[in-house]
């Protein structure tokens, strides 16, 4: 009888465990969301991103090293040529959960083709349910598409979170909407707290509004009982007796760097231990035995408390 290997996963010093890639297929966004980037923003050439081959190398080395989870993110990946390409070489991979995050945009005439590669769980941004105040945050006059996408997602059997950044002052007011609309479609909404991560850290302090402040409105109008998560959830849930699924994203207020098993992969090739650290183990160019130097080496960089702000474009690294 020949012994079986002990398979060999990514655990940093901290005993974190990385399980999840959040992997950028593009910069680019047809959007241009005050909390992300300007509206004039400068994009990397497309002769820079990684191939589909590239994609499945590097992911299929991961996956072998206990990677669970992969998400696609951009800017928005909706928006690059060779998506399908893409999504072919990583189904081909094997990759247990496959996902995607978007805005939605493009999303309604995309569904088939996810589903085609296993895609099942949609992240969704929706910023707003009026059409000015989503004009006013994204520059984008698509909150119809955008809805009509959701809708179809999820008569499609998706599995779909709606994002809704919330901002004081600018769409704050929108909370109980924002629940109700989720809860007729039969879907969790996430409200996030704005990081500071390149260009937002532009915004007055003033639009600042932590979770715990979200969750005591909230709480005036319905009973929130807690949900349990996995320990590296990046999110913390609750369900209410009307069948309303919500949940909370505090990185600001409640970082969860303790329990964090996330790394990203940038359009271009560079492999990040954290979207609060500037810096990155370029993947491009190295052979097998030189990408897993580098894996060892981002395993090394993962911080144990979070900075306060980073000025690096979200955007460029998976936002």
């Amino acid at each position: 009888m020949v012994a079986s290997v002990p398979r060999q996963y990514l655990i940093d010093a901290q005993q974190r465990r990385i399980r999840k890639l959040r992997l950028s297929v593009t910069d680019r966004c047809n959007l241009r969301c005050t909390y992300c980037m300007p509206p004039d923003a400068v994009f990397m050439s497309p002769q820079h991103y990684l191939t589909a081959a590239e994609y499945a190398t590097i992911v299929a080395e991961l996956v072998a090293l206990g990677v669970e989870s992969v998400r696609l993110t951009g800017g928005e990946p909706l928006l690059r040529p060779e998506l399908p390409q893409i999504l072919a070489a990583l189904a081909a991979v094997g990759v247990p959960d496959l996902s995607l995050t978007t805005n939605g945009v493009r999303l309604a005439g995309c569904l088939d083709l996810l589903a085609a590669y296993g895609v099942r769980r949609l992240n969704i941004s929706l910023d707003s349910l009026d059409p000015r105040t989503f004009a006013a945050i994204s520059h984008g006059q698509s909150l119809e598409a955008v809805q009509g996408a959701i809708a179809r997602a999820v008569e499609h059997g998706f599995q779909v979170k709606l994002n809704m950044v919330v901002m004081q002052g600018v769409n704050d007011h929108e909370l109980g909407a924002m629940v109700e609309y989720a809860k007729h479609l039969g879907i969790e909404v996430r409200f996030l707290e704005v990081m500071r991560v390149g260009y937002a850290c532009h915004l007055p302090s003033s639009q600042f509004i932590s979770a715990a402040a979200m969750i005591r409105r909230l709480e005036l109008h319905y009973d929130l009982q807690p949900v349990p998560q996995p320990p590296d959830a990046t999110s913390f849930n609750f369900v209410t007796a009307c069948g309303a699924q919500i949940g909370f994203i505090a990185s600001e207020s409640q970082p969860f760097c303790g329990h964090c098993s996330r790394w990203r992969l940038s359009a271009d090739g560079v492999l990040r231990a954290c979207l609060f650290k500037e810096a990155g183990v370029p993947l491009r160019g190295l052979d097998a035995a030189g990408r897993q130097q580098a894996y060892q080496q981002v395993l090394g960089m993962k911080p144990v408390v979070r900075g306060a702000e980073v000025h690096h474009a979200m955007h460029q690294i998976g936002g």
